[in-house]
């Protein structure tokens, strides 16, 4: 850096300096007549209004090459920030277009420094030019200015050199066909391990028996090529960027747009380093809070299996209540370790987190309500012991031994052998039969009915009813099986048979063959049954003569004629 004296040793230093002398006092008049108001405004002032106050200058930056040189930020001899700035600008390049390497000085006036390029006035800089805010001093503002500017005329003396441009245009063809290079070994890399990842995968899949596992690991490929393409995606756009930053870099002109891109990237990852260690404390918190969780519930899950197995019993709690107790446990283990760890999560605290919070929240407040009530349902079903998993209940109109009482619905299977899931909330809104509830003991009581007139006695009905039971094989004799008169109508009595057997779920065929003895024995008896609604006596007595029980047999060729 030069001083104001080396401007002096030039040729034509002479008229220089006075063009130095007569800017600085147009520009002490300038200031002196602006800081005097003019007499309109001290009448006004007398008066006892406000001066009206002018608005505030713009900022308005000097740059040269693709650089910023300095920053102005008031109104000079009438003229604004950016009028100073162009002509500025408009002064460096005509200086450094003449023949040589122009060195920066200053010159101090009363009203500040004047900058000058080579001997030659480039702007001024006052006071009033200074960052405020950042508390610049006049010495730091030279200093700032003459390295800024004495780099930028560097800069563009090395690019106008074609020896300069000519080993920027290589370097970067060299930087391209790295470039190029890197990109064709990620191909080939790629390609190699897709193939020895499927390799792997075939082998491993031929070696395992259970085919859950191989869907697993089958699905494991699909993952690992996602982060594979991820991975190689990142690796790519990094192979750009340093290719980008490295041919900008070669050419004065665009080197402040590479070191604009190295900071950048500086920049993003100290933000992800800090964001990072800043989080850590937090998840830390948070594991040692799940960690606390998971370990309370395993233990839970030990205590209980034991009480399941039979081994003992824990608050009243049997192997039946064992399951959906400690499945409740858990969740709201868990339910209050969510809770607790949810502050400590990263980004929990921004308005962004808890609005999708409450999103999620609202939308599982109004769109689980039912499962809700399934699941409430399934517990009262559990522990209201109204079934258990083996018994032979009947649900609305369904039949069938019950599979599962899970959270949300209860299985059974039918006597056809069909698996029928039925809501819990439908099985607490309806009628449930347990028929393997019986203080008798295992086994089930059949009951069916028939009506018959009152011309019929009715000790021979009830010996009738006896005998086809009697008959029926998987009927127990004991308890034995007896009749019940319930109802004496208009025009029949009803009468019901009740009988024992020990296998509910042949019930539908016992009462099949039980039906069938049951008509035999009236039959045979003639003794008439009288349903459907008996309404009149038919000339002829209803029944099915023991000759007739095979069916009538179609007449022959000679009675046909």
């Amino acid at each position: 850096m030069s001083t104001g004296n080396d401007a002096g040793a030039r040729p034509g230093a002479g008229r220089r300096l006075r063009a130095l002398i007569l800017a600085a006092v147009l520009a002490g008049l300038s200031l002196a007549a602006t800081a005097a108001p003019p007499p309109a405004q001290q009448a006004g002032a007398t008066e006892g209004t406000a001066p009206a106050t002018p608005p505030p200058a713009t900022e308005a930056t000097v740059k040269f090459f693709n650089r910023d040189i300095m920053t102005l930020r008031s109104t000079l001899l009438g003229r604004p920030p950016e009028l100073r700035a162009r002509t500025a600008e408009g002064n460096i390049e005509q200086v450094v277009e003449r023949p040589g390497t122009p060195t920066v000085a200053f010159q101090d006036i009363p009203q500040g420094s004047l900058v000058l390029l080579g001997g030659q006035l480039v702007a001024m800089f006052t006071p009033a030019d200074l960052d405020a805010l950042n508390h610049q001093t006049m010495a730091q503002a030279r200093a700032q200015i003459a390295r800024n500017l004495t780099e930028a005329v560097q800069a563009a003396e090395r690019d106008h050199a074609p020896r300069q441009l000519l080993n920027g245009v290589l370097m970067s063809l060299l930087a391209t066909l790295v470039a190029a290079l890197a990109m064709l070994a990620l191909l080939w890399l790629r390609r190699q391990i897709e193939s020895r990842f499927q390799r792997w995968i075939e082998v491993r899949v031929q070696t395992l028996r259970q085919e859950s596992t191989r869907h697993v690991v089958t699905s494991m490929r699909t993952i690992v090529n996602w982060f594979k393409r991820v991975v190689l995606w990142l690796i790519a756009l990094l192979v750009l960027e340093e290719w980008l930053r490295f041919v900008l870099g070669q050419f004065g002109f665009t080197q402040p747009w590479a070191q604009r891109m190295t900071g950048w990237i500086v920049d993003l990852l100290s933000g992800w380093g800090q964001a990072i260690a800043g989080a850590v404390p937090g998840l830390v918190a948070a594991f040692v809070i799940l960690f606390l969780a998971r370990f309370l519930t395993r233990t839970l899950s030990l205590t209980f299996r034991a009480v399941q197995s039979g081994r003992f019993q824990l608050f009243g709690i049997d192997d039946q209540l064992a399951e959906p107790t400690r499945k409740l446990l858990v969740a709201v283990i868990w339910l209050f370790a969510v809770a607790m760890a949810y502050p400590y999560l990263p980004g929990a605290q921004t308005d962004a987190f808890k609005g999708l919070s409450v999103l999620v929240g609202l939308m599982i407040s109004l769109g689980a309500s039912s499962i809700v009530g399934q699941a409430a349902g399934g517990f009262t079903l559990l522990y209201a012991r109204t079934m258990a998993v083996g018994d032979l209940v009947r649900i609305g109109e369904v039949d069938g031994q019950v599979l599962q009482i899970g959270l949300f619905t209860t299985r059974l299977r039918n006597l056809m052998g069909v698996e029928i899931s039925i809501p819990n909330n439908v099985v607490l809104g309806g009628q449930l039969h347990n028929y393997s509830r019986n203080p008798d003991g295992p086994g089930l009581w059949l009951e069916t009915g028939v009506t018959i007139g009152y011309d019929s006695p009715w000790r021979q009905v009830h010996r009738l009813l006896l005998d086809a039971a009697a008959k029926t094989a998987k009927i127990q004799a004991s308890p034995a099986p007896y009749v019940l008169q319930t109802a004496l109508s208009d025009f029949y009595v009803e009468y019901k048979l009740r009988a024992r057997i020990l296998e509910p779920f042949l019930r539908p065929f016992v009462l099949t063959e039980l039906h069938a003895n049951i008509q035999d024995a009236f039959n045979e008896a003639g003794v008439q049954i009288m349903s459907p609604n008996y309404e009149a006596d038919p000339e002829q007595p209803k029944m099915v003569g023991r000759a007739h029980w095979e069916g009538v047999p179609p007449p022959t060729a000679d009675q046909a004629g």
